[in-house]
């Protein structure tokens, strides 16, 4: 304080003298006192309720121009405010506003219009609230004192607002600088117009606040008593803020601990937010992928504040064959042999549950086992499956079943707001599980995925089907998108339970039975490295949320699940021979003709050489 108080003038060192109102070692009870003797109350916004958990405003424009692949951009919206602030000048206004900043921002319209939205955005999510603040703006409101807020901010009155909701404190008067054309900072007329609105005697107005000019002496200048707020302890480091994937060859427990934990954590944040937003009843985690975030959320208690969550047994596989009937089965004969070029004849009936006929029918048929599938051979595949309906049919009736009771045997109940949680890539796996239930029980789905293209597909659910992702269009350059698709294979490994793949559910009184892809060993190496995997995912996830529950504030949701993100798109990882080796991944498209490693799967940037 002494350093500070020698380089201000006279006049305001004076009132930034510990003697105001008393500050004494126990800030919080000299607030209160100094409470007593108002009759109402002025809080300032940055700096005394909320700090950023970033150290500086340049550090938001630097994570801004990773997430959109723009390196120059912390330089370009430098430029742009202090242009915005000559125009301001010019016009003789006396604030300016991000929408006047972006207006100067040498950039497509398109791209600065994604950019504006995510600086708001994140500007909430780094956002931390001081205890002791918060403490003395509830004990004001108690006290039954009228509170507002005053502050200098371009960010604006929806922003503020957003803030105090987001983090419990009641919509108070506020009094901010772009949204007046008036600062605290300069002359102090934003105290002018908050002590016009509350119209009572100024010696009687309070303001708290942290900033020596701004919030001591341009309001005592105005008539207020001022208490200059000092936060007592040191800001403290965001929660796991120094993990980064480590160089070299990592085996799976460290990479689910440095990648895969990150990215269940920043999703799971991320989801808390939205399922609190959007009034979800019910969190249903989709196997296989929602495995560590199901275990995750059960193993912290209290750690993340959801609804019920449950981990739903099923698959796009599982769901689109529980909504073929035998009036749409005709319309599913395309998605039968979907991706089977490559396959054996018979592998098309295994993948999804349904036992072959033998092989002297198959061939009399002309689909053999010696037949490797190709277009030249749909026709007669067709032609094949529908007249095998009736025996597909009765695996279609027992998914519709199993789905349905296992959902009851969870607590689901019909017409609830539901959440289906899975790592997404297009939509793919919400309109099936939908299409399964209309009519039979139907739910209100909202799908949260970790990321979503911007294919046509996804577009063309989107206008259909309520999605959000963590990842998207508009939050991210495309780059990212892009990159995180093509390392799918390894992102679903992250995720993954150590089961095999899930292709059917069967009722087995008084549980539902998971039916699973036999085709390829979901016990052995693939659950032994799932494993691995998973362990990393807990043993990361128990050091944050204890670190969160000491006091340490949290990243934003996509800078904590970033890891993700240089795993997929940055320099080359040299996998691990335990995961590298690992083979038949994609059951679906998988053959026993054909046995490719998940280095082969990747590009060669993800998997290196």
């Amino acid at each position: 304080m002494t350093a500070m108080k020698e380089n201000l003038a006279p006049e305001i060192a004076a009132f930034a003298n510990e003697s105001v109102f008393g500050a004494t070692s126990d800030l919080g009870e000299a607030m209160r006192d100094a409470m007593l003797t108002a009759a109402a109350v002025s809080f300032g916004f940055f700096g005394t309720l909320f700090h950023r958990s970033v150290d500086t405003v340049d550090e938001v424009f630097a994570i801004l121009g990773r997430r959109f692949d723009l390196p120059e951009f912390p330089s370009l919206r430098r430029a742009a405010q202090a242009e915005a602030m000559e125009r301001m000048r010019r016009a003789g206004r006396r604030e300016i506003s991000l929408a006047g900043i972006y207006d100067c921002l040498a950039l497509d319209p398109a791209l600065a219009g994604a950019l504006r939205a995510a600086e708001l955005a994140l500007e909430l999510d780094i956002l931390w609230p001081d205890p002791a603040a918060h403490a003395a703006f509830h004990h004001a409101l108690e006290l039954g004192r009228p509170v507002l807020i005053t502050a200098d901010t371009y960010l604006g009155r929806a922003f503020v607002r957003e803030a105090l909701v987001r983090h419990g404190l009641d919509p108070v008067p506020l009094f901010i600088s772009s949204d007046c054309n008036a600062t605290a900072r300069d002359s102090g007329e934003l105290y002018d117009l908050a002590a016009d609105y509350l119209a009572m005697p100024r010696d009687r107005l309070l303001h708290i606040g942290d900033d020596p000019q701004s919030d001591v002496f341009q309001a005592g200048a105005k008539g207020f008593a001022t208490f200059h707020y000092r936060r007592a302890l040191p800001q403290p480091r965001p929660a796991m803020a120094g993990v980064t994937p480590a160089a070299g060859a990592l085996a799976a427990r460290e990479l689910g601990y440095q990648v895969g934990g990150p990215a269940t954590v920043g999703f799971l944040n991320w989801l808390e937010r939205r399922a609190k937003a959007d009034g979800i009843d019910h969190v249903l985690f989709l196997a296989r992928e929602g495995h560590g975030m199901d275990r995750v959320v059960r193993e912290n208690p209290g750690a993340w504040d959801l609804p019920p969550c449950s981990y739903l047994q099923g698959s796009r596989t599982v769901f689109a064959l529980a909504t073929m009937t035998d009036q749409t089965f005709q319309g599913y004969l395309h998605f039968l042999i979907a991706e089977s070029d490559g396959l054996a004849p018979y592998e098309v009936l295994e993948r999804i549950g349904v036992p072959a006929p033998t092989p002297e029918v198959m061939a009399a048929y002309g689909l053999g086992d010696d037949i490797e599938l190709s277009p030249t051979y749909h026709a007669r595949l067709l032609n094949f499956l529908f007249e095998y309906r009736f025996e597909i049919l009765k695996i279609c009736r027992r998914n519709r079943r199993g789905l349905i009771a296992q959902l009851r045997q969870l607590g689901v109940q019909r017409g609830s707001r539901v959440a289906l949680v899975d790592l997404g890539w297009d939509g793919a796996n919400q309109e099936a599980l939908e299409g399964s239930l209309r009519g039979l029980f139907d739910l209100d789905i909202q799908g949260y995925s970790l990321c979503l293209t911007d294919g046509a597909e996804s577009r063309r659910r989107a206008q259909v089907q309520r999605m959000e992702a963590l990842f998207s269009i508009g939050k991210v350059a495309p780059s990212v998108i892009e990159g995180l698709h093509e390392g799918r294979a390894l992102v679903e490994l992250l995720f993954s339970a150590p089961q095999g793949a899930v292709i059917g559910l069967a009722l087995a009184s008084p549980k539902v039975e998971v039916v699973e892809d036999t085709r390829w060993d979901g016990h052995g190496e693939q659950a032994a490295v799932a494993s691995a995997l998973a362990d990393g995912v807990a043993a990361f996830a128990r050091d944050y949320a204890a670190e969160v529950a000491a006091g340490a504030p949290t990243l934003p949701v996509l800078e904590t699940a970033w890891p993700l993100v240089n795993l997929c798109t940055g320099p080359a990882l040299a996998l691990a021979d335990e995961l590298g080796s690992l083979t038949n991944l994609t059951s679906w498209a998988g053959t026993r003709r054909q046995t490719r490693t998940l280095r082969e799967i990747l590009p060669r940037r993800v998997a290196g050489p």
